[in-house]
């Protein structure tokens, strides 16, 4: 053992000697029960005076300040272990003698405080202890007390209450038998009451059943001690699981038929298992789940009937498949029936969800109502429920947020049909009319039922419609480039007042009869026939939910269109005035009228038509060939499809002006040729120039006989060829008049028609691409005034003899001396020419009504070709005196006098272009120059002549002159050198 563990030991030892020497043998413990103390404290420091003066008071204060807190730290502390650890080791018999001393002295000082407290408190001891002997005492009278009573009452026991307490036993089991009877009495009814539960769940009376069935189980829960009614109360539980089941079966039946009655029904007894909120969940869900039901039934219905009429059965194998396989396997004979039923089956779905908003709306108003007669004590006072006011709130804000989730999944179930079918395709244009109709309208109600844009779908139409659209557009020019290379170019009889809007390819254009007076639509309102409905279709209640609300759909009317009858024909005699709208029909009736060699018997004799034509343009009717009539039903589908589906407008107004620029094109090629290079600058101006090469370049194919489109992705069409039967230089049809009259006039026709509906397609266009519709009327549609000139050149020109009268211009003498009052000769033969030019109008009008603006044209063109021979003539002068200009003059101005007499020409168009050549032979040298200088429209011809005779000319200036007008360029470069 180390020096460290004996110190211990020993320490220990000597505090246990110490303890035993404090103790007294006669303040031992003992076991009678008394309040003595057990320990006696010996005072420290025996011998000493108890009453320390102030120095030793003084140290025993600082003594027991100096003791450390660890001593008072814990009733287990170890002072020796303390000690011992304060030394480190360093165990010297000094320092731990010290130490020890140390300690005994803190030890005398704590056991004489020790002592001084006690002897302080012992007044307080005797105190307590003299209580505690009094509740000795007490608690032994008690104990004799209860013995008293308990003989007392052995004794009442055995004396009286033995037979008492049997008879209340006996009462006691008689309530208890009561209570069984009762209880049995419940459960026989409880029994029988389940049966009647089924019966009213079976009737649909399930609110009777639920409130039964909550009874029960009310009454169930009280009498649950019993084993049968712990079996009856799981039944009752089952038949509540039943109901509902029942319960959602019937809210999946509402989803399309919707019945208010049975609707009240199947919430209320929602309402008494406190489950509106899931009932309103559900009923989503079941409308979700009807939305596919009734798109695969429809389309597998159309499926199945397209394969019974092509022998194949199917029907076992078509249940198997998805949606998308069903709609790729409908035919184009069935893809709009089919479109059609499912759109009006999203409709009933639509409405049956509009009616149960409205059912609600209608609830929350009646409670509101209720509540405000209560707070005015106009009526009982209705219980308020906070909760179900809660609940109320939430089903309807549920409801509310619910259609633009229905509608995306009928808006997808559509878009399906229309991307995974290759039926849209191959539609022909009244039916894809009658599939942009249907859809056009799905996506309004669409808007006024969700609130939302269909653009998925709507994208998915564009990309149909542009995929249908190129190739029917390019059928379409194919047709036309047939029918133009066979076009005979006669007249149609059309009444006096007729307009491609009396057209029934514009019938979508003009207002209803039905709309009210003063009511105006915008363009996609009156094509698709929903006059204010665009503009009205994003607020909450509009006019389609109501007035289709009780019955029919609003898909109903959109093949209910006026007849297809055309009153727009003259009657030629056969009474056939009606026009027909498909396809076919119009390639028919294209082909009977413009060839003769199919064989195909025409409508009316050619004598009837002509004379049919003759009295329409008399009555003040338009120049209109079949040709025409084509292309302006053409304008008139193209402008429905850009009505159904503004988003294609500029592709298809495009389409639309390639028709209008092959018609002009083709009517300026075949009528516009062998025009003399003398007289292109007068007859053809520098803007149809412009025009012609453009459409040329653009549109036409020179190297092909079919439509093609080449590597720039433009369509060119092949260049059009005259009709074999039309000779262009056969002097007896005066150089086919009668064609070349309704070539043009119908061209012109055609552009009028083009102005009338050109607000129609600026509003179709976004503002962005308006600019390309005006560059088409400006640089197309503007031009058409301009080709009369070269159409009716010909004409004038052959018909007229000019080169005699050049001749005979050459012969007069101008170097005359004296004023001459006779013109001269060859203006009688110019004016003789004039009037056989007179006759043959009016021959060819007694059989070809010549319309005003050929007329005069035709008058214009012979005056301006007179007036270029006069120069000519003028300008071959060699010798010519003052007199002989003189004698000009009067030539001239005897052919203004007569010719006018002869036309309708009110004044004689170019007379300046005469008058002043003529007087620039009298101007001075430098007037001259500058007149030379700015009349570009006269030849080099004429400026040679003019400067060659003009008198006031040196021969210097004239040689300059005649250097400049041959060479301008040069001089010009020669002078700043």
């Amino acid at each position: 053992m180390d020096f460290k563990s004996k110190l211990r030991s020993l320490v220990r030892r000597q505090d246990t000697a110490k303890s035993s020497a404090d103790l007294s043998p006669e303040d031992s413990p003992h076991n009678d029960f008394a309040f003595e103390p057990t320990i006696t404290i010996q005072p420290i420091g025996k011998g000493r005076n108890f009453s320390p003066t102030g120095s030793a008071a003084s140290q025993e204060t600082e003594i027991l300040n100096s003791i450390q807190e660890n001593y008072y730290a814990s009733s287990n502390f170890d002072a020796g272990d303390f000690e011992l650890q304060k030394l480190s080791g360093d165990y010297e018999l000094d320092k731990v003698d010290k130490l020890r001393k140390y300690l005994l002295n803190q030890l005398e000082v704590v056991s004489k405080k020790l002592s001084e407290v006690i002897l302080h408190n012992r007044a307080a001891y005797t105190e307590e202890l003299k209580r505690v002997t009094e509740v000795e005492n007490a608690l032994g009278v008690a104990v004799e007390t209860s013995k008293l009573a308990r003989v007392a009452t052995q004794m009442s026991h055995q004396s009286f209450a033995a037979k008492e307490l049997h008879l209340l036993q006996l009462h006691n089991r008689g309530q208890r038998s009561v209570l069984v009877l009762r209880a049995l009495t419940v459960i026989k009814s409880l029994h029988r009451t389940v049966g009647s539960i089924a019966e009213l769940v079976e009737e649909g009376n399930y609110t009777g059943a639920i409130q039964l069935t909550l009874t029960c189980r009310q009454a169930a829960n009280i009498h649950r001690e019993y084993l049968c009614i712990s079996q009856l109360h799981e039944k009752l539980q089952d038949t509540l699981a039943l109901i509902e089941q029942k319960l959602d079966v019937a809210l999946g039946q509402i989803c399309l038929n919707f019945e208010p009655r049975q609707y009240a029904k199947v919430y209320t007894a929602f309402q008494l298992l406190d489950k509106n909120q899931t009932a309103i969940d559900q009923l989503h869900m079941h409308f979700i789940t009807t939305i596919h039901n009734r798109s695969f039934g429809v389309v597998m219905g159309f499926v199945e009937l397209s394969n019974r009429k092509n022998g194949k059965n199917q029907g076992e194998t078509l249940t198997k498949k998805h949606y998308p396989e069903l709609c790729h396997a409908v035919t184009a004979e069935y893809f709009v029936p089919a479109l059609l039923s499912l759109c009006k089956g999203m409709w009933d779905v639509m409405k049956t969800y509009r009616s149960i908003i409205q059912w609600h709306l209608e609830l929350a108003d009646q409670r509101k109502r209720s509540r405000e007669n209560a707070l005015t004590g106009s009526s009982a006072v209705t219980e308020s429920n906070p909760d179900r006011d809660m609940v109320e709130v939430y089903v309807l804000h549920k409801l509310e947020s619910g259609p633009p989730r229905l509608w995306s999944d009928m808006e997808q179930k559509i878009r399906v049909l229309l991307t995974q079918s290759d039926a849209a395709a191959q539609l022909k244009y009244d039916s894809f009319g009658h599939l942009l109709s249907v859809l056009k309208r799905f996506c309004i109600v669409g808007k006024e039922f969700g609130g939302v844009n269909s653009d998925a779908l709507m994208d998915a139409v564009k990309q149909q419609a542009s995929r249908f659209f190129n190739m029917y557009h390019r059928t379409k020019l194919e047709e036309l480039h047939f029918f133009l290379d066979n076009e005979s170019w006669e007249v149609c009889p059309m009444k006096s007042k007729f307009t491609c809007l009396d057209l029934w390819e514009f019938q979508f254009l003009r207002p209803r009869t039905q709309l009210p007076s003063g009511s105006s639509q915008s363009f996609v309102e009156k094509a698709a026939g929903d006059a204010g409905r665009e503009s009205s279709h994003t607020s909450a209640t509009t006019h389609f939910f109501l007035e289709f609300g009780s019955s029919g759909t609003p898909f109903d009317d959109l093949f209910r269109s006026e007849e297809q009858h055309e009153d727009v024909l003259v009657d030629s005699g056969d009474g056939d005035k009606r026009s027909s709208d498909s396809d076919d029909d119009i390639m028919d009736e294209l082909k009977q009228e413009h060839i003769d060699e199919t064989g195909e018997k025409r409508r009316g004799s050619p004598k009837q038509r002509r004379s049919s034509a003759f009295k329409s343009i008399s009555l003040g009717g338009p120049v209109v060939t079949n040709s025409t009539l084509s292309v302006l039903r053409l304008f008139g589908r193209y402008i429905f499809f850009v009505a159904m589906l503004e988003s294609n407008a500029p592709e298809v107004i495009n389409a639309l002006s390639q028709l209008f620029d092959y018609y002009l094109y083709t009517v300026y090629s075949l009528f516009s040729t062998e025009i003399h290079e003398y007289f292109e600058s007068l007859v053809i101006s520098k803007r149809l120039q412009v025009g012609v090469k453009r459409i040329r370049e653009n549109l036409i194919n020179m190297n092909s006989d079919h439509v093609e489109t080449g590597p720039d992705g433009k369509t060119r069409i092949p260049a059009p060829q005259i009709s074999p039967r039309i000779d262009l230089a056969d002097p007896k049809t005066v150089f086919a008049l009668p064609e070349r009259i309704a070539a043009m006039e119908s061209l012109a026709f055609l552009a009028s028609q083009m102005e009338l509906i050109q607000p129609t397609l600026e509003r179709a266009l976004p503002p962005q691409r308006r600019v390309f519709l005006q560059q088409f009327y400006t640089q197309s549609v503007s031009l058409v005034p301009d080709i009369r000139y070269p159409v009716y050149w010909c004409v004038a020109y052959r018909s007229i003899n000019y080169d005699t009268a050049l001749s005979m211009m050459a012969e007069v003498q101008w170097d005359i001396k004296d004023l001459a009052s006779q013109h001269s000769e060859y203006v009688d033969h110019l004016l003789k020419e004039l009037e056989g030019f007179h006759q043959v109008i009016r021959r060819t009008a007694k059989t070809t009504a010549i319309p005003k603006e050929a007329l005069d044209g035709l008058w214009t063109l012979a005056v301006l070709l007179t007036n270029r021979t006069f120069v000519e003539g003028f300008s071959g002068v060699k010798k010519c005196s003052n007199e002989g200009r003189a004698l000009m003059q009067l030539d001239y101005q005897q052919f203004i006098v007569s010719a006018e007499k002869l036309s309708s020409l009110r004044p004689i168009p170019d007379r300046d272009f005469i008058d002043s050549y003529v007087k620039a032979f009298y101007l001075p040298e430098e007037a001259l120059e500058k007149w030379i200088k700015d009349h570009k429209q006269y030849t080099l011809k004429h400026i040679v002549g003019l400067i060659n005779q003009s008198p006031s000319l040196t021969k210097k200036t004239r040689q300059r002159l005649l250097q400049f007008v041959e060479d301008p360029e040069g001089l010009r470069n020669k002078n700043k050198s």
